[in-house]
């Protein structure tokens, strides 16, 4: 139920139109874990999870190196959809050796293509090895952002580069023709659905312009999942939090007419994009994205392509009365529909199409960072 699983899940099933696909994936055991705050674990289990931290690529290597690191897979192609690396790093040796051509699918920057790594450890001196093998035999690469692409380029020039993120799950509801006209305007209720972490932007700048400037009788921040990172600890006066637990996205549609606007967080990293700015396309009221800069951010760019959004972003006069307008224009029931483009019916076959011409030795001409929503492929026909 990742972002990632769900990639795979959705791209698996695009190219079983042309190919019998095998999926090899980390059981569910290997991912879902109660953890345990270090403060609370016993010293010599401490001491063990550092050294792995320090020497493993990432803590998924055991299950990685028992999979894969033996034996010659029976395939004609082969496509790895990762994080996490470890599992492609160990697949890439055995599939060079086989012959076998492969394209990366890749989420995340990991050592040799963020520069936010430092070299403190085993581990990143391993991941930086690893990397360039791995994208050094690639037949193709698909990132999820023009920011990473970029990045890759840098290094591999030469490698045929889509950048597609991912698509959206179902197809939304339509907003209620009276949502406008009913809501309240002397309050403000706002929806974050997700995780709050250290990766994300803080969020406390957008609460506190809306507090300081905005002149609701009311304004509420409606929580949907956890806040690790403790943002909504110390909210400012005037601003309420209501926190609840995460809930199926088919539930959330049905709750928003509760909801004048859904808010997605960006992160710190500036080349990553929130798998919830796509999911939040089918949530029928409009959008504002949290975001640390106007340039060269990845949850700024996918924003101003598409309609119903607003760019937030920290020292911007203004917010409040910004927020006001956006969520009292009267939107369309078109505008704030999910665009077709978006949905994993299309991606899921414009990625097909991609890694396609990629393990066949023609990879299409449309590979290449999105300059604009009419440079989106389309489904293939």
């Amino acid at each position: 139920m990742t972002p990632r699983g769900q990639r795979a899940a959705h791209l698996a099933e695009a190219l079983e139109r042309n190919w019998d696909v095998e999926i090899v994936a980390l059981p569910a055991t290997t991912t879902v874990r109660n953890a345990v705050p270090p403060s609370r674990q016993a010293p010599w289990r401490r001491l063990a999870s550092r050294t792995a931290k320090a020497v493993l690529l990432d803590k998924w290597e055991p299950w990685a190196v028992r999979r894969l690191a033996r034996g010659r897979p029976e395939a004609d192609a082969a496509v790895m959809v990762c994080a996490p690396w470890s599992p492609t790093t160990h697949a890439v040796p055995m599939l060079q050796k086989a012959g076998i051509p492969y394209v990366v699918d890749a989420g995340d920057p990991w050592a040799l293509t963020d520069a936010g790594k430092t070299s403190k450890n085993l581990s990143v001196w391993r991941g930086r090895g690893a990397e360039r093998r791995v994208w050094g035999g690639a037949a193709g690469a698909v990132v999820t952002t023009d920011q990473q692409a970029a990045r890759l380029r840098g290094f591999f020039p030469d490698l045929p580069i889509l950048v597609r993120p991912n698509g959206y799950v179902g197809e939304g509801r339509e907003p209620a023709a009276s949502r406008i006209a009913r809501r309240d305007a002397r309050s403000l209720r706002l929806a974050h659905f997700g995780t709050l972490s250290a990766i994300r932007v803080d969020i406390g700048f957008l609460l506190r312009a809306l507090g300081d400037g905005g002149g609701w009788d009311s304004i509420t921040l409606m929580q949907f999942g956890d806040d690790v990172a403790g943002m909504l600890d110390h909210v400012p006066a005037g601003v309420r939090v209501e926190r609840h637990p995460a809930r199926p996205w088919s539930e959330l549609i049905q709750m928003s007419d509760e909801f004048d606007a859904c808010v997605v967080v960006g992160n710190t990293l500036r080349g990553l994009l929130p798998s919830k700015a796509v999911q939040c396309l089918t949530m029928p009221v409009p959008r504002i994205a949290v975001t640390g800069a106007t340039v060269d951010d990845a949850l700024t760019d996918y924003a101003r392509r598409q309609a119903g959004w607003l760019v937030v972003t920290p020292g911007e006069q203004g917010i409040a009365e910004r927020v006001r307008d956006h969520v009292e224009r009267p939107w369309t029931t078109a505008e704030l529909a999910p665009p077709p483009e978006e949905s994993w019916q299309v991606v899921g076959g414009v990625l097909a199409n991609f890694m396609e011409g990629c393990l066949l030795g023609n990879p299409p001409a449309q590979a290449g960072p999105r300059q604009s929503p009419v440079a989106i492929p389309q489904e293939p026909s």
